[in-house]
């Protein structure tokens, strides 16, 4: 850890434990990271996938508090390549993390008509598992602005068939240009940031973006500047859910309080349940309440960390309801 930025060791120290930074330093430290997929339903079954992963002889455990997820045991991605399973987009390899979007949200959709929108969809991990797990139905919007990851999300959303997507290529910043206000059931927000789950200590190329301690302050006004143009678009009584793989506070909590001092018809929701097993609960921080000269509002007690460890990676989540403006 010596070889981190001075800056950046002592911000992990301010918000983390004792505990809580040797299980994040072990896995900055990891050679191989566990590897995780998910069951493309649109195309397999949880079935036929347990059946060809033991005809083959590979390892795996089902994720007993996710839907449709699993994970290597001694085992590699490359170990995958070869299976038909793998070429034909059966499965998906992502991060165990990014499916408690869903886990979040589905208790909350009956059987009407949806419209979704995705802010920053590229490279579809999530549009792809909603638009899987509800068979293609709904109306999904999914934007992105980066050209190179436009056509990375295209190619994931034809290979796993998701024919319910409609992919647009704008600025989060001005698609109140494209919808009119109170246009989406959900919306995700899973924002640009720093990203700072990506070091590797292995790797000395994968935190030297850690020297640039602007980027935080940077991508905190990204944010803000996407969320304000974005929070009129949302219908009474649905949600927007919120999240970033990064640690920074400005870019999590600070912004959460922002919206919260801002929308006086906004509010957070209590989404503890979904991280009451134990095998996840263990690796569950609360929320920050200061950061350098900021004290958070107290609603900001409602959103999720989750610290990096063999079963989770770098995770922000908060649910944001909106109420009727009195």
């Amino acid at each position: 850890m010596q070889n981190l930025p001075k800056i950046f060791t002592q911000k992990l120290e301010k918000i983390f434990s004792k505990e809580e930074l040797e299980i994040i330093y072990s896995w900055y430290s990891l050679k191989k990271r566990q590897v995780s997929f998910r069951v493309n339903t649109l195309k397999s079954s949880n079935e036929e996938i347990e059946s060809i992963l033991h005809k083959e002889n590979i390892k795996f455990q089902k994720i007993s508090y996710l839907t449709n997820w699993y994970k290597l045991i001694d085992w590699l991605e490359k170990d995958l390549w070869n299976l038909d399973i793998f070429t034909e987009w059966k499965i998906y390899l992502q991060w165990i993390t990014s499916q408690f979007i869903w886990e979040i949200v589905q208790k909350d959709f009956k059987n009407q008509d949806l419209k979704i929108l995705d802010l920053t969809a590229s490279p579809g991990w999530k549009t792809s598992h909603i638009s899987a797990i509800m068979q293609n139905y709904w109306e999904i919007i999914a934007n992105e602005l980066n050209t190179i990851r436009i056509e990375k999300l295209n190619f994931t959303i034809n290979r796993q068939w998701c024919t319910n997507i409609k992919v647009i290529h704008w600025d989060a910043r001005n698609l109140k240009n494209l919808f009119p206000n109170w246009y989406f059931d959900l919306i995700i927000a899973d924002l640009p940031c720093s990203a700072e789950w990506r070091i590797n200590l292995n790797n000395e190329k994968s935190y030297l973006f850690l020297q640039k301690p602007w980027i935080n302050e940077k991508n905190y006004k990204i944010q803000k500047d996407i969320l304000k143009n974005t929070v009129d678009l949302l219908k009474i009584w649905w949600s927007l859910i919120y999240s970033t793989c990064t640690i920074d506070p400005r870019e999590n909590e600070a912004i959460i309080h922002f919206l919260l001092s801002n929308y006086k018809d906004l509010v957070i929701e209590e989404i503890n349940d979904i991280f009451e097993n134990e095998n996840i609960k263990k690796y569950i921080k609360k929320w920050i309440k200061s950061f350098d000269k900021y004290i958070y509002n107290s609603q900001v007690s409602k959103t999720i960390r989750i610290i990096p460890s063999q079963e989770t990676e770098w995770f922000f989540i908060a649910k944001i309801k909106k109420l009727e403006n009195l």
